[in-house]
């Protein structure tokens, strides 16, 4: 069993607020189960500069592809928690249920070798990554009238993007924001390691940072 770095209670935050959506261009994803999707791996993440603590992940269920993924945390700040509280809770792809400041929550995803989905309750699908996309593919969802997109923007060439102690290719996506104060947020993915790190853009001009602590 191995273990990732993943900063996924803000990334409950992105599925939230990017893809609670019906299904308009989700993109493909094939490939083999990932060992990162198998049940008993527990992923490890940092995430300390948005003021979470007691962060813990585990998949927990895996049936038909379809991972479940069990995460908690506490903010400091109840900042990130409005803004989940803002979301309907049927559109996220699993369950969440908060309490003060914590927030506990399931996330269904299918993990491949290939790249990433989030999988809807009624079933659909959005790709977050596809290892073989090129700068310039897009995937777009519609909520309320209003289309939310991701765009592949970088995708490097050689090893420039440092992480766990190494240097690293990244394909880097942008997720355009439609929630109050941020702007968009831009995801990290490597094809061997998946998602290493993100960057929230906030439209005060600040930007914080979640991913492996290296």
């Amino acid at each position: 069993m191995k273990t990732k770095p993943l900063s996924f209670l803000l990334c409950a935050i992105c599925f939230m607020l990017f893809f609670s959506c019906s299904k308009d261009d989700a993109g493909s994803v094939g490939g083999s189960q990932s060992e990162f999707g198998e049940v008993g791996n527990t992923i490890d993440w940092t995430v300390g500069q948005f003021g979470i603590t007691g962060a813990s992940m585990t998949v927990t269920a895996l049936e038909n592809g379809v991972s479940t993924l069990t995460c908690s945390g506490t903010a400091s700040s109840s900042t990130y928690v409005d803004i989940l509280r803002a979301v309907p809770t049927e559109r996220f792809p699993g369950t969440v249920n908060i309490t003060g400041n914590t927030v506990q929550a399931t996330v269904n995803a299918k993990i491949t070798d290939e790249g990433m989905q989030v999988v809807f309750n009624n079933g659909s699908k959005l790709t977050l990554v596809n290892y073989n996309a090129s700068v310039g593919d897009k995937y777009s969802a519609t909520v309320g009238g209003v289309t939310l997109q991701n765009e592949v923007v970088q995708r490097s060439t050689e090893d420039d993007y440092f992480w766990g102690g190494m240097l690293i290719k990244v394909i880097t996506v942008k997720y355009t924001s439609h929630a109050p104060g941020i702007n968009y947020v831009e995801h990290y993915y490597n094809h061997k390691w998946g998602l290493v790190g993100l960057a929230v853009y906030f439209e005060d001009g600040s930007v914080k940072y979640a991913g492996c602590a290296c």
